[in-house]
This record gives structure tokens, C-alpha cells and sequence, in this order.
């Protein structure tokens, strides 16, 4: 992705107003994927049936996509992206921060 199209999504996030947790559902997806990478799953049924023994219900369809989201990152890129993820968290948060700057940051990084 170009810094261009980053600085076009930091702008969407931006535009969504203080208090909503824009990110959450990226941040969670993510956090899937780690998890399926961590655990060493391969194909779309050991990833559904590992999150339904652990109490996360998961169609088969998402599993295939996270299957194949999976087999195209290095465990280091997953490990990256959730260490930013965490740091733009911990932005977010602090006392009166600027969402636009924290989210520019994060997606510069991330597409760096």
C-alpha cells in the first residue's frame, strides 16, 4: 500500500468521530490470525474447530480466509502488526490524544 492510499484511510478513520473504536474489528481479525499461526493450524478445518474448542464460534468461510490470510504472512509480520496495533492502542488512549496523528503514525508503520 502507498503512504498515499494510507494517509486516504487515516482520513476515513478521522472522519468517524471521537469515541468509536474504529479499528477493534481489523485489531481482532488480526489477533485471529496470529493466534492460527501460533498454534500451527493448517486448513481451514483445524482453524475452525481450534476456535470452537476454545469457545469462539467461527463459520467456515471466515476460517478460509483466515487460512488464507495466514499462509501469506511470516509469523515476524504478524508479530510487527500486532506490536503496532498495541502501540496505537496505547495512543489512543492517552490523555487527549490526537486520533488522526496516532492512526497516520500507525498506518505509516505498518505499511513501511
Amino acid at each position: 500500500m502507498s503512504e498515499a492510499r494510507g494517509v486516504e484511510r487515516a482520513d476515513a478513520v478521522g472522519e468517524a468521530g471521537p469515541g468509536e473504536d474504529v479499528d477493534a474489528q481489523r485489531a481482532e481479525r488480526l489477533a485471529t490470525h496470529f493466534v492460527a499461526r501460533e498454534a500451527g493450524l493448517k486448513g481451514a478445518t483445524a482453524i475452525q474447530s481450534h476456535f470452537t474448542k476454545i469457545g469462539v464460534q467461527m463459520w467456515s468461510s471466515r476460517a478460509e480466509q483466515v487460512y488464507q490470510t495466514v499462509s501469506k504472512f511470516t509469523q515476524p509480520q504478524l508479530e510487527r502488526a500486532m506490536k503496532l496495533i498495541f502501540e496505537a492502542d496505547r495512543g489512543l488512549r492517552d490523555a487527549r490524544p490526537d486520533d488522526r496523528i496516532v492512526m497516520e503514525q500507525f498506518i505509516l508503520q505498518l505499511v513501511g
